[in-house]
């Protein structure tokens, strides 16, 4: 049997790995939940994240990526080594007896690809592929991503959002920013705490951001939030009408517009007519938002396509990547030094 190829997609919200049998073998929120007396990792992923604010101030739970960058490189080694503990008990291999090809974001500087790949090489790997998490993303949601041909990926992820235009096998123009869905829950919380003396966590803001909708006046409906009072320090649960969000909804969607307009303008013109008959290809957790790719339209009147998978398309293309090598030209290889 050959060596197993796995793509890696360290995403500021979720862990994805995917094999090169396409299926994927890991899929979690990028959080560690962290004992500071202990020095200890008690737990990673969902069940990390189910212990957000509800354990005693020794423990803290952890998100060691935001905006896609890695910030707390320690806590980032060990949540990768309980990952790979993970990946090992499916697949019976460790990282070293892999192939791996991890995802970055477009333009990713030198300290950025470092820090992911000192991570890994830690972990045993003597070599790795990195490729540009857009072109990865192309391959995952199905586009011709070798042909000379204009595909326009916007990948809406939790710490940044980024529109590139791939066409052989290439990434020919990109753009980026790095506040996205996690920007968004703050704004949530903090329109709670300032016009209703509500404190709630980002769990619960993360909750309300998926009951909204790009256009409120059109379904506009009631949302219970539970939180603490502020006044009185007791729980409370109140009633707050989904329109009162539109201000920090419209903040979001003109991130998006941005990044999007940015990258057709910078577009070579040869390639302007194949964006006008194919579209845009949504993709990224923040793409599910009630309503975007009819809002999107609306704004630049070419078609909006949502990825079969939004959660997987970055990582199922990291782990296509290798049978495409030839093919592919925003991908490197790295070695231990």
């Amino acid at each position: 049997m050959g060596k197993v190829t796995i793509g890696i997609d360290i995403g500021t919200a979720n862990i994805s790995i995917y094999s090169d049998m396409e299926k994927m073998i890991f899929h979690e929120p990028t959080v560690l939940a962290y004992d500071t007396k202990k020095n200890k990792v008690l737990e990673i992923g969902h069940e990390a994240k189910e212990l957000a604010e509800k354990t005693p101030g020794s423990i803290v739970v952890i998100s060691p990526l935001q905006g896609g960058i890695i910030v707390d490189f320690d806590m980032t080694l060990r949540l990768m080594k309980k990952v790979e503990s993970r990946v090992s008990a499916v697949t019976g291999k460790r990282f070293k007896q892999m192939d791996l090809i991890v995802s970055l974001l477009p333009g990713a500087t030198n300290i950025e690809r470092q820090a992911i790949g000192d991570i890994l090489f830690s972990l045993g790997v003597k070599s790795l592929y990195f490729i540009e998490g857009s072109l990865a993303a192309t391959m995952g949601t199905g586009l011709p991503f070798e042909k000379p041909i204009a595909n326009v990926i916007v990948d809406i992820g939790a710490g940044k959002i980024t529109t590139s235009l791939v066409s052989y096998g290439g990434i020919v123009t990109s753009a980026t920013i790095r506040k996205s869905g996690n920007e968004l829950d703050r704004e949530i919380a903090q329109l709670v705490r300032s016009k209703y003396n509500v404190l709630i966590g980002l769990e619960t803001a993360e909750q309300v951001k998926w009951q909204l909708h790009c256009d409120m006046s059109q379904v506009n409906h009631t949302i219970e939030i539970e939180g603490r009072d502020l006044v009185t320090g007791f729980p409370i649960t109140i009633e707050v009408e989904s329109t009162e969000f539109q201000n920090e909804v419209n903040e979001f969607l003109n991130r998006i517009l941005g990044v999007v307009q940015t990258t057709l303008e910078n577009s070579p013109p040869e390639l302007s007519g194949n964006i006008r008959a194919s579209g845009l290809m949504l993709t990224g957790g923040g793409s599910l938002l009630g309503g975007l790719s009819e809002w999107l339209h609306s704004k630049i009147a070419v078609p909006i396509h949502l990825a079969p998978a939004p959660f997987e398309s970055v990582a199922l293309g990291t782990s296509m990547a290798m049978e495409h090598m030839d093919r592919l030209i925003n991908i490197d290889k790295v070695v231990a030094r």
